[in-house]
């Protein structure tokens, strides 16, 4: 699905494909996750690398890229990277080296000393990076839009996503590209790509809740919400200020 004639959606994946700067980018993979939850005392199979790996070499047989942009939150736990968190980034970075020239990671709000693995294994990292027309960036901290060069600002960071419901109360989650305008820059929000990192139901939560600084200063008629799942693809909602009106 096309949201504009350089961005196309991988549907039904949570990541896009940009042609200018011949690019694939996801966000928020959020490795680790498992193990981070076995220590509050939450046991759930470990088995979001595993889905995740699936899904970028499904990726992978839909669009060829030169780079790939990881826009944050590469790994769950915010303190030092552990043992089994380390196993799976560096899994995930040997993959991507050996299918991309060259594989960029964004420094999340939970990517803390993850420098050490980008310099082991050749991955670039950055605060946030402009690529022609784009300033990417994961999105937790504000930003002065009229500092950054860049037309288009792409973020991660809130998982965004919207709930439904049926007419017996019955609730389903689906992820959700934010796309639109915030002040005088185009902008894009992906959906979270971990499998268990739960997302922010944009349609319902209020406004001083969202985790995003940006979104908080959007005018959301000007916010299309474009859901993803894998049974239905990639479906345009209409504008974030009419679904929250009938949540």
């Amino acid at each position: 699905m096309k949201l504009n004639s350089d961005i196309n959606i991988i549907s039904p994946h949570r990541a896009v494909y940009i042609e200018s700067i011949n690019a694939i980018v996801i966000a928020d993979l959020h490795l680790g996750f498992e193990g981070i939850a076995a220590e509050h005392g939450i046991f759930i199979p470990k088995i979001q690398f595993k889905k995740e790996m699936a899904e970028l070499k499904e990726i992978l047989k839909k669009a060829k890229a030169e780079k790939i942009i990881i826009n944050g939150d590469v790994k769950h736990e915010f303190s030092e990277t552990g043992h089994h968190e380390f196993i799976e980034v560096s899994r995930l970075y040997t993959f991507l080296k050996e299918n991309f020239d060259r594989v960029i990671q964004i420094k999340g709000n939970h990517d803390n000393f993850i420098i050490y693995v980008c310099r082991k294994y050749g991955v670039e990292l950055y605060d946030n990076l402009q690529l022609g027309d784009y300033f990417f960036v994961h999105g937790h901290e504000d930003l002065k839009l009229n500092s950054i060069m860049a037309s288009n600002i792409i973020t991660g960071h809130e998982h965004p996503a919207i709930a439904l419901y049926d007419e017996v109360g019955g609730k389903e989650k689906v992820d959700c590209f934010l796309y639109g305008r915030i002040d005088s820059k185009k902008f894009l929000m992906l959906p979270a790509f971990s499998y268990f990192a739960q997302g922010s139901d944009v349609n319902i939560i209020p406004e001083n809740e969202f985790l995003s600084p940006l979104l908080k200063r959007a005018d959301f008629t000007d916010i299309k919400v474009i859901g993803v799942s894998r049974e239905t693809g990639a479906l345009d909602f209409g504008t974030l200020d009419k679904l929250r009106k009938i949540s």
